[in-house]
């Protein structure tokens, strides 16, 4: 790699490392999560000599994952003791937001230079203090900002010229929130991490209007919709551009559109491509031939793209290497850092606002509605999960009083408006607070993937707190939601009933049904010995009629084919997510005849056909190939042949016991609709019946009105 100085001339790597003594530059890395990993890679891989020598975090169990990427680099437990104990000329912030001003301004201080991930800083004004200290002390800055040195970038901004008078400029960036985070952390608020992933198309626009106008940019406009959805408008000069960013939309996508006089070109960061339209476009042949020369460019340029990654074995982000050669040669030729302070700064600013319409839109939200203080209340524990949400909104419509629990303060389109959200760890003991007000407790929360561990902590200890806790609060009245996954197989062609005994070789069902089954089998436990109800209800797999996904054992989706295992007219239980929330507060109204133990299915399963049908009617493209068991069993077998001949070591899957779903007996179910039923109003029956009804002419006309009967009534329970 080359990189030209301040005169002019271009230094290869080997003058660079000459100019330091010979010697790489010694990096230091503070964090030791997923990012920070991704940054010790790109480090090794740099063209400009550099070596990761030390990296710090207090926890013991972060830094020992970092030991797999980084084995020659010294640990430590702060960047004090980092800075004291190991002599770096750079060091990389890969922390918490809120943590980057404080270590960023200790590093400055002890004379290093720095490179902080994005968000930079939480406020303008942390910003310039950054950038003001760095400047005094004549030490470079960088950002996190590597979507500036990707290919995409570099291409689109060399066509600029070609495209005369700029016009427009979009950004924009779609993206799906993370639900879980691994090493057991609180996964963040989605508007958190709508703010978390902002910088990056915020400073592509900002990039690319500097490119194409005069003067500063300042927001004209600012948007957020009910579901995450920030629309933006940005003037500099002339040229307005529009920003935006949503957790709605799909597919996941990032790009950068730049229309002009003369032609347009579409940088993609996802395929890492750019497809460019030069020429005025204007003439009938223009019109016709212009939809397959983007066609090209973009199969031709997705298959160059992904080769490169392939033969590169590339592990960290796209743009990462090239940032860190770029600051890595500043630092040595002492050259303006790659990421200007105008870009920091700005993008600062802009994110700034941002977070401050969230927030205002936040606050009135939750401010809308005055709620006195709950006298008898609904605990709902995991309130903003699949299950809990549907609990809470059906509580909230029956005009309860409801306080749902959740890891972390809920984002505004995450709550329902009518219930009170506490933000609480159930992995550890609870507060005595959480519980005043309340006389039940639907307990729905429980950890869904992650290690051993994690599900020790969200799904077993969770349980012991939150019924002992109960218990102590004189809640005499409990819904524990375990899973129909951690009963016995009966053997033959038997049936699984409510009664049916809990798996005996729980951790051989892994993780997941572990932690469900042996917290099913503690709250019984406790129920008994604190002298308080505890119910059990067993959910198949949870699905959402509105947003239908293919339960896991229906299939699998590769590329635009579903893969359907079994034969169409087989029958797949599953649980609508809205039924069963019903379902649940029946029990907990109806506690003292209810059933102790409750198979939560649909009395009347769909067909795979019928699923499919529903799944289609979503995905209208999807093409659909089924796989009969008969031909899984074979290519089963073939399978753990492989694994046990690859990894002889570890336990080999059963791809055919994946996929097969076991019968049911749902005469108890049966009967719980009937009751719910007969409970319900005959207005609201009248109601839910029509609704239902075209509900079931959505799904499917094979037969898939038997699963819509069971959710005809819909009950409005009263206090």
């Amino acid at each position: 790699m080359l990189l030209t100085n301040s005169q002019g001339r271009e230094k290869s790597a080997g003058e660079l490392a000459a100019q330091h003594g010979g010697q790489a530059l010694r990096v230091g890395i503070v964090g030791s999560g997923k990012m920070a990993a991704n940054h010790a890679r790109a480090v090794a891989s740099c063209t400009v000599p550099a070596r990761v020598v030390a990296v710090a975090d207090p926890s013991e169990v972060a830094l020992a994952g970092m030991r797999n990427v980084a084995p020659d680099a010294k640990q430590f437990a702060s960047l004090t003791e980092l800075l004291a104990g190991e002599g770096v000329d750079v060091v990389h912030i890969c922390t918490p937001p809120a943590s980057h001003v404080p270590l960023a301004i200790e590093a400055l201080e002890a004379g290093r230079h720095i490179y902080v991930e994005k968000p930079f800083a939480e406020s303008a004004n942390d910003a310039e203090r950054i950038l003001g200290i760095a400047k005094a002390r004549g030490l470079k800055v960088a950002a996190g900002h590597q979507l500036l040195h990707e290919k995409p970038t570099r291409v689109a901004g060399e066509l600029l010229p070609s495209l005369g008078h700029i016009s427009h400029i979009e950004s924009y960036f779609s993206f799906r929130t993370v639900r879980r985070v691994p090493g057991g952390r609180v996964p963040l608020a989605s508007d958190l991490q709508l703010l978390d992933i902002l910088p990056h198309p915020v400073y592509l626009l900002l990039h690319f209007l500097n490119l194409s106008a005069a003067g500063r940019p300042h927001l004209l406009a600012l948007d957020i919709g009910e579901g995450g959805t920030v629309h933006a408008l940005i003037k500099q000069g002339h040229l307005t551009g529009s920003l935006v960013v949503t957790l709605e939309g799909r597919p996941v996508e990032s790009y950068m559109r730049v229309v002009g006089t003369n032609g347009a070109v579409h940088a993609d960061y996802i395929r890492g491509t750019v497809q460019r339209q030069i020429g005025p476009g204007t003439s009938g042949i223009d019109k016709v031939l212009a939809p397959f020369r983007v066609a090209e460019q973009l199969v031709f340029g997705t298959t160059a793209a992904l080769g490169v990654r392939a033969m590169n074995r590339q592990r960290s982000y796209p743009g990462l290497v090239e940032l860190f050669d770029a600051f890595y040669g500043a630092v040595l030729t002492g050259d303006p850092s790659p990421v200007t302070n105008e870009n920091i700064l700005e993008t600062t600013r802009l994110c700034e606002q941002v977070e401050s319409g969230l927030r205002s839109a936040k606050r009135e939200h939750t401010e809308t509605v005055v709620r006195p203080a709950i006298r008898s209340g609904v605990l709902v524990t995991g309130g903003t999960g699949s299950l809990g949400a549907a609990v809470v909104k059906e509580l909230v419509a029956a005009g309860r009083e409801v306080r749902a629990v959740s890891r972390r303060e809920p984002a505004r389109w995450e709550r329902v408006v009518g219930a009170e959200y506490v933000a609480a760890d159930l992995s550890k003991p609870l507060s005595a607070t959480l519980f005043q007000g309340i006389d039940s407790v639907i307990h729905t929360a429980a950890e869904t993937a992650g290690s051993w561990n994690e599900h020790q902590r969200n799904s077993i200890d969770a349980t012991e707190h939150v019924i002992r806790s109960a218990a102590a609060a004189g809640v005499t009245r409990v819904i524990h939601v375990s899973s129909v996954a951690v009963l016995a197989k009966p053997p033959g062609r038997g049936r699984v009933t409510d009664e049916t005994e809990l798996a005996s070789q729980s951790r051989s069902f892994g993780p997941y049904v572990w932690g469900k089954l042996e917290s099913e089998r503690l709250a019984v436990e406790l129920g008994r010995t604190l002298g308080i109800g505890v119910k059990i209800a067993r959910p198949g797999p949870l699905v959402d009629f509105v947003n239908f996904e293919a339960p896991g054992r229906l299939g699998r989706r590769i590329g635009n084919v579903f893969v359907a295992v079994g034969i169409p007219r087989d029958r797949i239980s599953m649980t609508e997510v809205g039924f069963a929330a019903r379902v649940l507060i029946w029990m907990l109204d109806s506690f003292d005849s209810a059933p102790d133990k409750l198979n939560l299915l649909d009395p009347n399963p769909p067909t795979k056909r019928d699923a499919i049908q529903r799944l289609r009617r979503k995905n209208p493209d999807l093409a659909v190939a089924w796989l009969p068991m008969s031909l899984l069993a074979p290519l089963s077998w073939l399978a753990v042949l492989v694994q046990k001949v690859a990894r002889p070591r570890k336990s080999a899957m059963n791809i055919a016991k994946a996929f097969a779903s076991p019968k049911y007996d749902t005469s108890r179910m049966k009967t719980v609709v009937s009751q719910m039923n007969r409970a319900a109003p005959a207005s609201s029956q009248t109601t839910d019946r029509a609704a239902s009804a075209s509900d079931a002419g959505a799904y499917g006309a094979t037969g898939g009105t038997d699963l819509f009967a069971t959710y005809a009534v819909k009950p409005r329970f009263s206090v």
